[in-house]
């Protein structure tokens, strides 16, 4: 079944369970091995263009100044367990040491990953919906609140919690919220995502570009610091802004 059909059945199974995954010792959560969300071909794609694969492009979802000397890709999904753990523990640091000082500029990378992939492309999409200086108020949100929308969904409640979510993000009820899952550009935007992704051979969430280049290091903050105090430095970035 095509993402899009499923984002319009929301009275279908989509909404109706989910399990929950326990938070493995690892730091990230798999691609899924077989899934629409990296078969389906997008509009935006082109077998020639491989701009953004280690850049910020334009149409990216960015937070930092555009003159920061350090650029940061991540690649994360708003239902992988590791993902929600490095939001809620690791982002805050970060973001105020690093972004709110102008050190850093972060690009955000929609990544669908087990577990319910699809229902990470519905809530991409409702972030994609609220304008653009509360994108990351919403997927933070969504991280906050990852283990809230899984007991929703396991209790057959996670209409509701989306549309709780939704009027977060603007959208005043559930006609609206089904007209933003339908939009089209937003598939593509998550689509083009992945893509990206996988040209870099990431196939795991959260992870990380840094200055262009794959980051391997532990995603804990001490050793992420380190790193980018390592680049800080340096005081170049060698990305190319869009």
């Amino acid at each position: 079944m095509k993402l899009l059909t499923l984002t319009t059945a929301l009275s279908l199974s989509l909404f109706a369970t989910a399990s929950l995954v326990p938070l493995a010792a690892a730091q990230t959560t798999p691609l899924p091995q077989s899934s629409d969300v990296t078969t389906q071909q997008s509009t935006l794609l082109t077998d020639a263009n491989a701009d953004g694969t280690y850049s910020e492009i334009k149409g990216d979802h960015v937070l930092g100044s555009p003159a920061a000397p350090i650029s940061m890709i991540i690649y994360a999904s708003v239902t992988c367990p590791h993902c929600a753990s490095w939001f809620n523990s690791i982002w805050p640091g970060i973001k105020k040491t690093y972004v709110a000082t102008n050190k850093l500029r972060v690009v955000f990378r929609e990544f669908p990953t087990n577990p319910a992939p699809n229902i990470a492309v519905i809530g991409f999409q409702i972030a994609n919906c609220a304008p653009e200086d509360q994108y990351f108020k919403m997927i933070e949100h969504q991280m906050t609140e990852r283990d809230n929308i899984f007991v929703a969904l396991e209790a057959g409640k996670g209409k509701e919690k989306y549309l709780e979510i939704s009027k977060k993000a603007g959208l005043p009820d559930e006609a609206a919220m089904n007209a933003c899952l339908q939009e089209q550009e937003g598939l593509d935007q998550i689509y083009y995502s992945v893509s990206l992704a996988q040209k870099a051979n990431i196939s795991s969430a959260p992870s990380f570009i840094i200055n262009g280049e794959i980051y391997k290091q532990g995603s804990n903050y001490l050793p992420l610091s380190k790193h980018l105090n390592k680049l800080l430095a340096q005081e170049y970035s060698p990305i190319r802004k869009p």
